[in-house]
Order: C-alpha cells, then sequence, then structure tokens
C-alpha cells in the first residue's frame, strides 16, 4: 500500500468512523487481539451480491474449508459490521450434519467471530464452516464501500470498490483476517446489469459452477493461488480501460495488462499502460521471478483512502495516482504516479509471494516498496534521478525519527488501531532508508542475490525477519565480501530500536593521521538523552583522493565501547574529509569546527570535486547539528554561502528544510528581515536562471528546483517575483484558456492569494468545484489555503466540517495541511481550528492519513511556550477519542516545541548575530521597503 505521506499515514478507520478508544471501552489485553491459532482455513468460496445503487447493504455467503490445529470444539475468526443470518458448521466428509452449537460475534474491537461445535473437532481433518450473511457498506473507504463520481450528460454515477488491508477484509466476509493465514479464494459477484466492468484479482473462469439469479448478471472468477485475505479486492463500475490486448511477441508485457478509469478519463491512462509494463518486467528481472497470475489490472477510482493498495492482480489507485494528463499534471504529480506504480508493482513479490506473519513487521513489506519505488523506477527512467532524490527523503524521515517516542521498525502491534498506526514514516521512509544502507554494505550484487533466494524459498509463505536475513547471509557468504557480525545481529539494532545514531568525528590532533568517531542518538531536543546505540557502517574521504563511488564500509562502529579510534593513512595531508559517501547509510554526522570550516571553503571555491549527494549531506547535517545545539550556526551559514554557485535541485532541497525551519522560528523577530535578505541573496543567482518559463531541454528535476526558488523569493518579499505571479494569475483569470504551466502553478496562485484578494480565491475555488481532474484539484487544494482573508479562510476550514462540503473526504486533510504551511497568521488560524473542532474533524477526514498528516504538519511548526500550553490541553481534552497513531503525533509535537524553545534561548542570539554582521545593511534596505533587484545582490556578491 502507498500511503500519501508528509503526505502520510494511518489514522482510525474503523466503522461508521467512530474513533475506536470512543467505541469500545474495554481492558483487553493486546495479546488477546491475536487469534488462538486453533484452527486455519485452506479454501473460501464466496458470493457477493454488489448493487452501487444500493448505499445501504449488501448480501453475501461464504463456505470455508478449514482444519483444526488441536482438537477443539471451538472456532475463532473474524467478522464485522454484518449480521450473520444463517451459520452452519459440518464435517467436510459428511455434509448432511449439521454440528453447530452456537456462535456470536463480539461486540468489542477484537471483531472475533466464536462458533461452537456440538461434537470435537479433530485434529487436522477438513470442515466446514458456511455463513450467509448482510453486509454495512463502509463509510470510511475501508471494506467494502461505494463511491460516486459526476458524469457529463448523466449526472451522479456510482460504483462500487474496496480497501482491505489491514484488518478490513473482515468487513467483506467473515475470515480469518490475519496476514500469516493464507488460504485459495474463488469468488462470485453478482452485479446489476448496467455496471459492466466487474472485476476482482482473477480473470473470468470459464466452468461455471454457481446458479444465476433473476434480474442480475453474473461473474464468476478464477481460484486466486494462496494469499492472505487484505490482498483480495472488488470492483463494480461502469469503467472503461486501455489494454496491451491483443498479446504480440512484441508487447512490453507478455500478460493482458489493463488500466480502468472513469470512462471520460481513458485517455489519461497511457502512462500507466506504457510505464507500468517497463516497470514489472525490470522488476521481474531484478528479482528473476516471473509476476504469477494470469492478468493484471490497474484501476483509478475517485474517492480511496491510501494512494494505492496492492490486491494481487486488481491494484486500486485514487485517479491522481495513476492517471496523467498533458499540461495539466505536474512533473512533481507524474514523478509520484511512476513511484506508487513502481510501489505497487513491487509489492507483487514483497507482500503478496511473501508476506509478514503479523503487521508487527509492516516494513516488509512497505519498507522494501519503498525503497524499490525509487530503485525500480530509476531502473525504468534513470533521467528521473529518483536514487538521488532518494538522499532528500531521507533527510526528511531523519527529522520525524528524530523524537524519543517513535517507534522502532519492528513494533508489537495487536488491535486494529494500533496497526493501522504502524503504517506510518517508519514502516516506509525509514525502512526504506534503512534498507538502502543495507544494499551498500552488503554491496547491490549481494543484496540483489540475497533477495532472489529469500523469495523463491518463501513463496507464498508468511514470515518474519529471520527469514529475510538467513537469505541475504547466504549470498554474503557466497561473495568475497564479509561485515564483522553477523547480519541478524547487525540489523536488529536498526530495526527492533527507535531513531538513529549521530556520529561525531574529531581528528585526534590538526596534524594527526586518526580521527575519533563516537556515536549517540540524535534527538532534536537536546535536553533529552537516550543510550540507545547501532552496529554502524562508516567509510570516508579524504580531499587528497576525492572518490565518492565506492560505498562499502571500511569500518564499522559497535554499539559497545569507548569512541572508535581510526587510523587513516594520508589524514595529515588532507585539508578536509567526509564521512557517509553518498549518504548511503542511516545517520547523521558531526565534525570539529576544523573541518566544517575547511568544508565550507572547498565548497565555496570548488563546490564540484564534492560529490553532490554529499554536498545535500553536509548541508543538512551542518543545520541540524547547529538546530541541535552540536555546532555553531556560524559553520551552518557558512557552508550555506556556496549556495549562491549549487545549480542541482538536490542540494537546494536539502537547503530548503533548513530555511523552512529558520523562516517559522524567526518570523516575527529583529532577526527576520536580515533572513530574508540572506535567503534572497543566495537565491539571486538561481531566481536569474530559472525564472518562471520552463525550457524544453530541462533535465526532469529542474522543475522541482524552481518551485523552491520562487517559493522562497514569493515568500520573503522579492517584489518582482511577487508581481510575476501576481501578473500571471490575471492573465489566467482573464483567460482561463491562457493556462499557467502546471509546475508553477502552486506558487503563482499562492502570491495572488497572500494579500486577501476575495475575486482571487473564489475564481480558483470555482475552477476547484468545476474540475473533474484530480491532478488540478490537488494544485488548487494546496494553494487555497495561502489566503489571508479571514472570512475566506474560515469558509475554507470549514470544508473540512461541513456536511456537504465541496471536497472529498480523502482530500479534507489537505485543506488543513495546505493553510498550516502558507504563513504564521495562517498556521495560528488552523491551530485554532484543530484545537477547536477535533471531535469533528476526525469522522471527517479519510482514516488511513488524515489526522496524523494535520497533527505531523503542525509538529514542524509549532515553535513556543504558547502552543505547548494549546497542544497540552487539546492533548487533555481529547484524549478519550485519540488513535495510536494520533497520540504518537502529539508526542511529537510537544517534542519539537520543546526544541524549539531551547533553539530560541540557545541559538536566536548567533544566528541574528552573523546575519546582522553579514547581511545587515541589505535587511535595512528591505526593510525601509526598497527591495534590491535580485541581479545587484549578485554583483555586489562578486565584488
Amino acid at each position: 500500500m502507498f500511503t500519501l505521506v508528509l503526505l502520510s499515514l494511518l489514522g482510525t478507520g474503523l466503522a461508521y468512523n467512530v474513533p475506536p478508544s470512543a467505541k469500545y471501552a474495554t481492558n483487553i489485553p493486546d495479546e488477546a487481539y491475536v487469534l488462538p491459532g486453533t484452527s486455519y482455513p485452506t479454501f473460501y468460496d464466496v458470493r457477493l451480491f454488489l448493487d452501487p445503487g444500493n448505499h445501504d447493504f449488501f448480501t453475501g455467503d461464504v463456505t470455508i474449508r478449514l482444519f483444526p490445529t488441536v482438537n477443539t470444539s471451538t472456532i475463532v475468526l473474524h467478522a464485522m459490521a454484518m449480521n450473520i443470518t444463517k451459520i452452519g458448521l459440518y464435517d467436510a466428509l459428511d455434509e448432511n450434519v449439521d454440528i453447530l452449537e452456537s456462535s456470536n460475534i463480539a461486540t468489542d474491537d477484537t471483531h472475533f467471530l466464536t462458533v461452537r461445535s456440538k461434537v470435537e473437532l479433530n485434529i487436522m481433518r477438513p470442515y466446514h464452516l458456511k455463513i450467509e450473511y448482510i453486509g454495512s457498506y463502509a463509510t470510511n473507504m475501508f471494506g467494502i464501500y461505494v463511491s460516486t463520481y459526476e458524469r457529463p450528460n448523466i449526472g451522479t454515477v456510482n460504483l462500487i470498490t474496496s480497501q482491505l488491508q489491514p484488518t478490513f477484509a473482515r468487513r467483506a466476509f467473515p475470515c480469518y483476517d490475519e496476514p500469516r493465514y493464507k488460504a485459495v479464494f474463488r469468488t462470485t459477484i453478482y452485479a446489476p446489469p448496467k455496471y459492466t466492468t466487474v472485476r476482482t484479482n482473477m480473470p473470468l473462469r470459464t466452468d461455471l459452477l454457481k446458479p444465476e439469479v433473476p434480474n442480475v448478471s453474473k461473474y464468476e472468477f478464477q481460484d486466486t493461488v494462496i494469499q492472505s485475505t487484505y490482498l483480495l479486492a472488488y470492483l463494480v463500475s461502469d469503467f472503461d480501460f486501455v489494454t496491451n490486448e491483443p498479446l504480440e511477441a512484441t508487447s512490453i508485457f507478455p500478460k493482458p495488462f489493463r488500466v480502468y478509469s472513469r470512462p471520460e478519463t481513458r485517455n489519461t491512462a497511457a502512462f500507466a499502460l506504457d510505464y507500468g509494463q517497463r516497470n514489472m518486467i525490470a522488476l521481474q528481472n531484478y528479482t528473476k521471478f516471473d509476476y504469477a497470475l494470469p492478468k493484471f489490472d490497474k484501476a483509478a477510482v475517485p474517492d480511496f483512502a491510501a494512494g494505492a493498495m496492492e490486491n494481487w492482480g486488481l491494484v486500486i489507485y485514487r485517479e491522481v495516482a495513476l492517471l496523467v494528463q498533458d499540461g495539466v499534471t505536474t512533473t512533481a504529480t507524474k514523478q509520484n504516479v511512476g513511484r506508487i506504480i513502481c510501489h505497487e508493482n513491487l509489492h507483487m513479490w514483497f507482500g503478496n509471494e511473501v508476506s509478514p506473519v503479523s503487521w508487527t513487521y509492516t516494513w516488509l513489506n512497505e519498507g522494501f516498496a519503498n525503497f524499490f519505488e525509487n530503485y525500480g523506477t530509476d531502473l525504468v527512467l534513470p533521467q528521473w534521478r529518483m536514487m538521488d532524490q532518494y538522499v532528500l527523503l531521507l533527510q526528511n524521515v531523519l527529522q520525524n525519527d528524530a523524537v524519543l517516542t517513535i517507534n522502532p521498525m519492528t513494533h508489537p502491534v495487536f488491535t486494529p488501531s494500533q496497526i493501522i498506526s504502524t503504517f506510518n514514516a517508519v514502516a516506509y521512509q525509514k525502512s526504506g532508508s534503512v534498507i538502502r544502507m543495507m544494499q551498500h554494505f552488503l554491496t547491490p550484487e549481494v543484496f540483489q542475490q540475497g533477495l532472489v533466494y529469500y523469495l523463491v524459498n518463501n513463496t507464498r509463505r508468511a514470515v518474519v525477519p529471520a527469514e529475510l536475513y538467513v537469505h541475504l547471509q547466504a549470498a554474503l557468504d557466497e561473495s568475497n565480501h564479509s561485515i564483522p557480525r553477523p547480519l541478524a545481529v547487525i540489523m536488529e539494532t536498526w530495526t527492533t530500536r527507535g531513531g538513529f545514531p549521530v556520529l561525531t568525528v574529531r581528528r585526534s590532533a590538526p596534524t594527526a593521521q586518526s580521527i575519533s568517531i563516537s556515536q549517540q542518538r540524535y534527538l532534536t531536543d537536546p535536553t533529552l538523552s537516550s543510550p540507545t546505540t547501532w552496529h554502524v557502517p562508516i567509510n570516508w574521504v579524504l580531499s587528497t583522493n576525492p572518490d565518492f563511488s565506492d560505498t562499502k564500509p571500511q569500518t564499522w562502529l559497535q554499539p559497545t565501547g569507548p569512541a572508535l579510534a581510526v587510523d587513516i593513512p594520508g589524514l595529515s595531508d588532507a585539508e578536509w574529509f567526509i564521512v557517509n559517501k553518498q549518504q548511503a547509510s542511516y545517520y547523521r554526522v558531526n565534525y570539529d569546527d576544523q573541518n566544517w570550516r575547511a568544508l565550507a571553503r572547498v565548497l565555496s571555491t570548488s563546490h564540484s570535486i564534492i560529490h553532490l549527494l554529499n554536498r545535500a549531506q553536509i548541508v543538512d547535517d551542518v543545520f541540524n547539528m547547529a538546530r541541535n545545539g552540536r555546532t555553531s550556526y556560524s559553520n551552518a551559514f557558512e557552508v550555506s554561502r556556496y549556495l549562491i554557485n549549487e545549480t542541482d535541485y538536490i542540494a537546494w532541497g536539502s537547503a530548503n528544510n533548513a530555511f523552512n525551519y529558520l523562516d517559522t522560528v524567526l518570523s516575527g523577530s529583529p532577526a527576520y528581515a536580515v533572513f530574508q535578505a540572506y535567503i534572497l541573496h543566495i537565491t539571486g543567482p538561481s531566481y536569474e536562471r530559472l525564472g518562471f518559463i520552463a525550457k524544453e531541454t530541462e533535465e526532469h528535476v529542474t522543475p522541482f528546483h524552481r518551485n523552491i526558488i520562487l517559493n522562497l523569493n514569493c515568500r520573503l518579499g522579492n517584489e518582482q517575483c511577487v508581481n510575476q505571479s501576481q501578473a500571471l494569475l490575471e492573465q489566467f483569470r482573464n483567460n482561463p484558456s491562457n493556462s499557467i504551466n502546471p509546475d508553477i502553478q502552486t506558487t503563482v496562485f499562492c502570491s495572488g492569494l497572500r494579500g486577501g484578494d476575495a475575486a482571487n480565491f473564489n475564481f480558483l475555488w470555482e475552477r476547484y468545484i468545476a474540475s473533474q481532474d484530480s491532478s488540478e484539484q490537488a494544485i488548487l487544494l494546496n494553494s487555497l489555503g495561502c489566503t489571508s482573508n479571514e472570512t475566506l479562510r474560515n469558509f475554507y476550514l470549514g470544508q473540512i466540517i461541513d456536511e456537504n462540503s465541496s471536497v472529498r473526504e480523502q482530500d479534507r486533510h489537505t485543506v488543513l495541511v495546505s493553510t498550516i504551511n502558507a504563513s504564521p497568521a495562517n498556521m495560528e488560524a488552523a491551530l485554532e481550528f484543530v484545537v477547536k473542532n477535533f471531535a469533528a474533524i476526525q469522522p471527517r477526514v479519510q482514516g488511513l492519513t488524515g489526522t496524523t498528516n494535520i497533527l505531523n504538519a503542525l509538529a514542524r511548526r509549532l515553535t513556543t511556550r504558547a502552543h505547548l500550553k494549546k497542544i497540552e490541553t487539546f492533548a487533555t481534552q481529547y484524549d478519550s477519542i485519540f488513535t495510536a497513531g494520533e497520540r504518537a503525533s502529539i508526542n511529537d509535537i510537544k517534542e519539537n516545541i520543546g526544541a524549539s524553545i531551547v533553539w530560541s534561548t540557545s541559538n536566536y542570539e548567533v544566528v541574528h548575530s552573523w546575519l546582522r554582521v553579514n547581511y545587515g545593511s541589505s535587511a535595512s534596505i528591505l526593510t525601509s521597503g526598497f527591495l534590491i533587484i535580485i541581479s545587484i545582490f549578485v554583483t555586489l556578491y562578486n565584488h
């Protein structure tokens, strides 16, 4: 599953949108949520009667072939949000006698369906459990649910789809709803004839077995391979499709491959059809393991809680995550589509062929999908530079992972609320980053061979991480490479411990041939500490031989013992050195002042000597070391001077994160004007070079660079930038057919809204209401939060809880996130709205990522004691309804505010002093109302 993180992660998602802790006031021990394991299924025969015109209920029946693992008279499985109308239990060898004594569904959130037999059931003897039921369509996009859209000249059209991961197969039919219980599934769907596109995991079968039913069409599907319940999917719709059929020898992919979507969007599915097939071939070649099923469908639905879901053979996506329209879809969105397609394709192996025993090991699915969504896209579209961009993803998750309360990768979860909360940045971005580190320290060749062994030896099985390690270790043992400890021992420190290390690296003496390396857990709040340590792979580069290509470890730092002394021949001749080539490993590095200053000098004079990814690492590390009090902000700003000459997006992506934090903590202070002047100064050449107009020949990542530079300039007072944005918006309003480049629309729209112009807001809001394109809707939702008009801002925030909201449930959290990120004033308004209305917000934003996305956005913006007091009151007020994920986000907010309070005391004066000494005169000109033209900034700098 691809969650729209940061985009991301998971919230409530229980029946009828009632928060779990509010609905189920129980004291059930966590372990009591796990099925007892006294029986297991091998085959399900499911019939579903699905009518998109009936929003109230569906009907179904299931026959489950099961085997007891002990002699017992009780069978326990799952059922949720359904009324069982008939149930029977039969010995499979004697179907004439119903041996059922009783059954009941739990009223708590175990969702256990307990079936009792009149006679003892014998170990490993087959039995059939037959159940008829009336099911409830989910109102929160978890389970089977009804989605709607508007079709031109027809009106509202309904469809039925599903999201069964992680604990909602039990809403579709009674089942053993844990990933370890794999079985074969036979599905029959009955639906009204007007819904012509009815799909599930497998193709239609030709040997028909089920009876016809009057007035509905019958669709019988082939039996699945052995799989977990959460991978089932259903679609009943009027969708159209594009396909690679008829298959020919020249076809990209050798099996039927279809992309389904609303009929009017058929022409936007071409990219998904072409890239999806090419990516599958690349992944098959990498894994040396062919895709198992006889067909592969992808479907774009209007309402979907996740970004996409890897149902085997029928992957379901949000429209914005699958469809691409030239001239409307941004470069970032198209890249996201590519990544998400690759993410879900990769799950056909990691998750579907081999599943985790339980959601405690969610990272075995999502960590690999996160890593390969970049690595696998790079195999097909290397010009997108996805593995360069991965460093920015790693740096972003380091920020999330720098709080004391963060969960580790392997995180025991039991309740539905706990399970959903584990689908977070740790399971995705951190786990992917740790897997990337493992690829580097094992070498890519060993890593690939180990994964080949892992897949072929565990196909159709549920596993724990030890199975992964044993096969990677086997590949390592066959190679000429080695590591100092068994892989399982090394990885245990990374998967079972939260957080990550910061390495403190010092020369033993100015002319010494050795360095000292020690580790400590990095926490954003420097007043907190933790004894956690790791097995850390280490390599380095010296100025005398700046070769960054070989990322294998040159030594290891062990979790115990004193600081490591490393002898490095030639170190005394080196002006500077860098640890962690290409930021391949998951940690930060802090140097002594001498080395930071030397790095600042070489960057200033000849930055291309240093590998691009290490330039990004240096910028990110030094600003975070300064933020954390481990080095001086003067070192950070001296490093940042070189950015005036930096032309690559990756390094600017790192700098942008640092500047956004400073923008937040300095806003409203005397230092803010001089901070504005400095940022406008170092962005000057990039602003002049990139401008607003894209060039046909520019590389794929340039639009991302342009957006950073334009956003900084328009927000921080470059009148030329503001005026150009407003002129573009005015031209667009006067002639909407004269469209603005989609890549800069958010920046242009935000600039036009920051002045509070009601006409601009109304124009963009009306475009949102009229638009049927999910890409355009996303741009507009992310822009409208920029309005400074209080009345319109209140109206916009109100769309989150308005019963008649024009914003789809899956998108409502974007309203708040865009407002939070727009400006300090808008952030305060959004905070007030959340505090006042959280109980109403919680059930009205999609349960997968909604509330946690909102709280995580606040975590990056709240900085003061007043904010802390408000959050503490908020936490007390809503404690009874928080999910596990929301409670974790609240803890993150508190830690980050605490760190910012310390920052103001420890760092403000240093920052203000450096800026005042170096750019004070520019700031005075800026605040007097005469903004210096950017080219003059550049000229002054060069002289």
